[in-house]
């Protein structure tokens, strides 16, 4: 399972902020009335922190997890960092894996729109190759958290035998 494009959009705290897109991973290459539904699927009206969006873009699913960046003015900015996966990807997987990113990095002090940037290569490349990723000094286990999930999520379903009427 791989994920073709990482994505970050921002709703500022300020007044009068409007939902953008901060960066993509691959760079996305966009015209104004695309990037305008990416960031409306990546971040739809209404959505508040702790939110899993789920929706289909083109050929792709989108799965969006919303957090919050504390700032030291205003109100907190809003962010949505957006994984585009294929059909068949099963978007389960990657829900607690973006939740524990952002928790980490939380945790950590390190959770900034700045180290989201800095790092939104290394950040895609770990979540794809299932591998850990270190940033400023902290270590993102991926794979341990991968195994885990998929340990709990794709469990074998047993083979029914007999017949049924």
């Amino acid at each position: 399972m791989t994920s073709e494009w990482a994505i970050l959009c921002k709703l500022g705290g300020f007044v009068n902020s409007n939902p953008e897109l901060i960066s993509s991973y691959p760079p996305l290459d966009l015209s104004l009335g695309d990037s305008n539904e990416i960031i409306s699927k990546c971040f739809p009206i209404g959505s508040k922190s702790g939110d899993y969006i789920v929706d289909r873009y083109k050929k792709y699913n989108i799965l969006s997890y919303i957090f919050t960046i504390k700032q030291t003015e205003d109100r907190d900015d809003l962010f949505s960092f957006s994984v585009l996966l294929g059909k068949r990807d099963k978007v389960e997987i990657y829900k607690p894996v973006l939740k524990e990113l952002i928790k980490i990095l939380d945790v950590n002090g390190i959770l900034s729109e700045k180290i989201l940037l800095d790092n939104q290569k290394i950040i895609y490349e770990g979540i794809n190759e299932e591998q850990n990723i270190v940033i400023e000094n902290v270590s993102i286990e991926f794979s341990k958290i991968f195994k885990e999930i998929k340990l709990r999520i794709l469990k074998e379903k047993p083979q029914l035998k007999g017949s049924f009427f």
